[in-house]
């Protein structure tokens, strides 16, 4: 029989059976209020698309944790007579990178003649670097490096300490970033969240440690930049900061920076290290209306949505099936979008019996569930488990082989 119509019959046979989501986990997104947002500048696209495939039942699938920053680098803006006497660097190990690149009123940097100093007594060439390279032979390499860029590494012979970096013929203002590849000091920073709503708060942890051990005292600031370049400051007690994102927020295209550095002692010299980390900000425009339609023969959730200003929505979300051996595990993957003005609307989640792999079938699971307001480019809600199913479909079987007579 035509699978079309097998499924048809069964929809009328078993009809959509009605339920309640689970309520959002502790690291789920959910908005307590709907805010209107203007349409941005340009055409957005309108057409209706709805999409599934299977997946591999053995993969694990797991939420995507936040972006864990990790620095051993740190940042400088050095004035043309700071350059020219010789700008003051603190290393913790031998081998340390710099980058000089010129900014505001800097004049192209050439590798050949930065000078390097310990200790207020000059290195003579060619002790002083184990490699140099101008903007050119960068950029070359394959190096995404701003145009007069100059970079030096401090050769390995001359160890760790305080530094003077040297640029005699310097003008303007010079950028300087320093990383040290093999040093035991790692500035480790994480907002707890990779997405938040206008109006939530902003948590992020961030940590100066030395190998694994966690280094007590120092200071810690930062601020988060939103992308026009409006910059709001974090203040760190014991490793952590907080801060309400402006219920405003979430207009802007593109992605809110989170910017941190940190500073502390070490054997009579400084450690100084910059992190930075990036957190999407949506404004609250449409959620979930919290319950859902199931269609057993076709795999179907209908969700409900309310809407709150005109856009594109999206919906995507995993379906988990039960196996033979009585374990829920990944079978498919569905998205559903369409255009729709304010008021109550809803998508549809289609999986399709065809994705479910032979044994599998019910209870199901609704997993990693989301909703996205395709036409600002925000998430707008997760749900890590967002349900579970009885269903009423009984799990997949192999297809009879034709001709075949079956022996007792």
């Amino acid at each position: 029989m035509n699978k079309s119509l097998l499924f048809c019959l069964l929809s009328l046979a078993f009809p959509a059976q009605a339920g309640t989501l689970l309520p959002p986990g502790a690291t789920d997104q959910s908005p307590s209020h709907l805010q209107s947002a203007p349409l941005p500048q340009g055409e957005s696209e309108r057409k209706p698309v709805s999409f599934a495939w299977a997946l591999d039942p053995q993969a694990d699938l797991e939420a995507q944790a936040p972006f864990l920053a990790e620095s051993r680098e740190f940042w400088a803006l050095a004035e043309a007579s700071e350059m020219q006497a010789g700008l003051a660097i603190d290393t913790t190990a031998a081998g340390a990178v710099i980058r000089i690149s010129p900014a505001q009123g800097g004049r192209a940097v050439d590798p050949d003649q930065v000078r390097m100093f310990k200790n207020g007594s000059s290195i003579a060439e060619p002790q002083s670097f184990q490699r140099k390279a101008n903007a050119a032979q960068l950029k070359a390499a394959g190096m995404d490096v701003p145009d007069g860029s100059a970079i030096v590494q401090l050769a390995k012979e001359q160890g760790q300490g305080r530094f003077q970096l040297q640029l005699p013929q310097a003008k303007g203002r010079y950028l300087v970033h320093v990383y040290e590849p093999d040093s035991a000091y790692v500035f480790k920073a994480q907002a707890t969240r990779r997405s938040l709503l206008a109006g939530d708060t902003l948590e992020v942890a961030a940590g100066l440690q030395r190998g694994e051990t966690r280094l007590a005292g120092g200071q810690v600031g930062g601020a988060l930049v939103s992308p026009s370049g409006r910059s709001y400051p974090l203040s760190f007690r014991n490793g952590k900061a907080q801060l309400k994102v402006p219920a405003e927020a979430g207009t802007e295209p593109g992605l809110w920076e989170v910017q941190l550095s940190a500073g502390t002692a070490a054997n009579g010299s400084s450690v100084q290290r910059d992190a930075r980390t990036a957190v999407e900000v949506t404004r609250p425009t449409a959620r979930l209306g919290g319950g859902y339609g199931f269609h057993a023969a076709a795999l179907r959730f209908d969700l409900p949505l309310q809407v709150a200003a005109a856009g594109r929505y999206e919906l995507r979300g995993t379906l988990y099936a039960t196996g033979p051996d009585g374990v829920s595990r990944p079978v498919a993957q569905a998205h559903a979008a369409n255009w729709f003005e304010p008021g109550q609307r809803g998508l549809g989640l289609a999986f399709g019996r065809g994705n479910v792999p032979t044994g599998f079938g019910a209870p199901f699971e609704l997993r990693f569930l989301e909703l996205k307001d395709q036409t600002r480019m925000g998430t707008l809600e997760t749900r890590e488990l967002a349900l579970r199913e009885g269903g009423a479909v009984a799990p997949v079987r192999p297809d009879p082989v034709r001709g075949r007579v079956s022996q007792r």
